[in-house]
Formats: C-alpha cells, structure tokens, sequence
C-alpha cells in the first residue's frame, strides 16, 4: 500500500531499501513479503512478520553498521540499557547498503527520567576507553544534499550562510565540561519497554563530544517543539541526580550556559536540513522541509509550529 501512495523517488529509494533487507533476509531465512517500514530516517528500520520480535536496519553503508555494532557492545560493556543486535554479523547488500537485526525494544516509553538515565550513564564513560570513536561535527555533511534539494536559489543561499554563521560561532564556543561520549542525536533519547527489560534503540553510532550537545537536543525538543516542559524538567532533573556525585554542575541547567543559544540552532539547523535532504522524494516531504526553513527565518512565531502547517 505505502508503494502505491508515495512519489516515484521516494518509492525507488524504499524499493532498493527493500532489496538490500531481502538479500540480507535470503541468508537469515526470513521471509520479507510484509516486512513493514517503521522509519525511514536516520536509516532505514523495518519489522519482520516472520520474527515479530526482531528489527532490522538498513544501512547507507558498511562502515556505518560496523560503527553501530561496536557502539553498542561498547556500551553494554558500560551496562548502558541499549538494544542489543540478534546477531553481530553484517550482511552486505546490493548498492552498497548493509543490514543489521536488532531485538525489537517494544514500546517508546513516555517516562523521560530513563532517557537521562541513559544519557547520564553515557556520559560518564570514559572516552579514552574507546580510541575508536569518531569526533562528533554538526558540520561534518551538513548541507550534503542541498544542491538536488527542490528549493529556490534564496533559499539554498540563506541555509548556507546560517551555516557559515554558526560554524563561526561554534568554533569560538568556550565548554564547560571535557570531551566524553555522546549519542549525538537531534532529541531527547527515546527509550523503550518490551514489558521485561527498558532500554533504547540506538540508530547512529556514538561520537566522542560534549555532553552539552545532547542535553540542549533533548531541552529544545521538549521546550519549543512537542513536548510539555514537565518533561524535561524530569528529564533535566533525573539527568543531573546520575550526573552530581559531589560535583557542582558549570550551570545550574543547561538553558544557562552562555553557549546554549548556539548550540540549539546548531540542533535546530540539523534537524532541518534531515527534512531538506529528504525533500526530493515527494510532495510531502517537501512541504516539510520548506515548512521548516520558514520557522528558520522566522515566518512563524515560537515557539515553533512544525507539523502544524
């Protein structure tokens, strides 16, 4: 059904996701005629019906499952609560894809307080333990793209040099805290519970950073995007509970950093340009990216109003 009713681009772009799960499949044994699509972005995420309890993720390539497979490991080490993969093997596919199983994670869990604990418990780990991990750039790729993206000249000139912008302010940042382990992510970490065991679903590999990156991803989703404030002040307050041990935070929450305006558009900026890089494989995802490149030039009040067109 959902081939018959998306734009040609984006059906060639499931259909070759698709292919890469049915090779992987043809290996495993499992049967992949209702496979469904859950997500389609970071990557790819599919349900088996043939092991209802199992997910699988396509990858844009190898190095991105092998550097997923690792962090994970690497984090159960840690005994962060992660969902951990059916198998370690990768199974290689056609247009240089590649495909992992992941034990499915169960329902998303309202409770924000096990996002930060699993945040916290990240960041507390050591990144000298894990040499491997590679430097968490918000600019690295970031207007990747924009030239095939299906939006005027204006446009495309204005997301350029807000980026430029916030390279340059970025770089002047002065942080608070060392690097350490981060998940990297644009939001609030969302966590899972399959009715035994709670836990998350990580879907891009970890990144060594500053833990300020991910708290402002989980402050400005919650405060000016979806969720209610409550939220993160439960998130916020459970996250600095595993955090403290004796120590005085640098700020008595995040949004009193003096880099938190910076680092938030930064998030914000990522979050667009996931819908602009997108926009080209249909008319919906278009509207989207346009929509939010006008609440990025202001041409809706805050706080902002995506999915509200």
């Amino acid at each position: 059904m959902l081939l018959r009713t998306i734009a040609p681009a984006r059906r060639l772009d499931v259909l070759g996701s698709h292919e890469a799960l049915a090779q992987a499949c043809a290996a495993t044994g499992d049967d992949v005629v209702v496979a469904e699509l859950i997500s389609d972005g970071p990557n790819h995420l599919w349900s088996l019906a043939s092991r209802p309890r199992v997910l699988a993720i396509v990858h844009p390539d190898l190095d991105e499952a092998w550097a997923l497979i690792r962090s994970v490991q690497f984090l159960r080490q840690h005994r962060v609560a992660v969902t951990s993969p059916s198998f370690t093997e990768i199974r290689a596919a056609a247009g240089g894809r590649a495909v992992t199983f992941w034990q499915n994670p169960g329902q998303r869990s309202p409770d924000t307080s096990l996002s930060a604990w699993v945040t916290a418990l990240t960041h507390r780990i050591d990144p000298g333990t894990a040499l491997w991990l590679g430097e968490h750039d918000p600019f690295d790729g970031l207007l990747d793209g924009l030239d095939d993206a299906p939006l005027d000249g204006a446009v495309c000139r204005f997301l350029r040099e807000r980026v430029a912008q916030l390279r340059e302010e970025w770089d002047y940042l002065d942080w608070p805290t060392p690097d350490t382990v981060i998940l990297g992510a644009d939001r609030m970490v969302p966590c899972h519970d399959d009715g035994v065991r709670v836990g998350f679903l990580l879907r891009r590999p970890l990144r060594r950073g500053h833990r300020e990156w991910d708290l402002v991803a989980a402050r400005w989703r919650s405060e000016l995007l979806t969720g209610p404030r409550e939220d993160h002040r439960t998130f916020a307050g459970t996250y600095l509970s595993y955090q403290s041990e004796g120590r005085s935070p640098a700020y008595p929450y995040i949004g009193a950093w003096s880099g938190y305006q910076v680092v938030r558009d930064v998030v914000v900026l990522t979050a667009v340009m996931d819908a602009v890089r997108r926009a080209h494989l249909d008319g919906g995802l278009r509207r989207e990216a346009a929509h939010r490149v006008a609440c990025l030039r202001g041409a809706h009040p805050a706080p902002w109003n995506w999915g509200k067109r």
